[in-house]
């Protein structure tokens, strides 16, 4: 069961122009997409080899194989925002299980 293996509800942001209610547009972040996930603490390995290459890793989201999520949306889960640091990865290549990448942003 699905709801079981993705129990995390997760809502994907995206940079827009929003209406500054004076007729001009700002840029801000919309919600574009909720879907269920688990999100997961990586490995000290994962953690470990992420700060070499100066690329922090926070968080590890998975969720069910779909190809509408890209590296330049935000995730946020419950009180925190993430960024997403890598490419979407189908786990196996299988098109099950999609693996992502993320580091919290601090007062996001």
């Amino acid at each position: 069961m699905l709801s079981d293996e993705f129990p995390h509800s997760l809502t994907f942001w995206e940079q827009r122009n929003i209406p500054d209610g004076g007729g001009g547009h700002e840029k801000g972040y919309a919600a574009v997409l909720q879907i269920n996930g688990f999100m997961d603490s990586p490995s000290s390995r994962e953690v470990y080899e992420a700060q070499k290459l100066d690329n922090p890793l926070d968080r590890v989201l998975y969720y069910p194989y779909r190809t509408d999520i890209t590296t330049d949306m935000r995730v946020s889960f419950e009180s925190e925002t993430y960024e997403i640091t890598g490419r979407p990865q189908d786990q196996g290549g299988q098109h099950e299980i999609m693996r992502l990448p993320l580091r919290l942003i601090a007062n996001g």
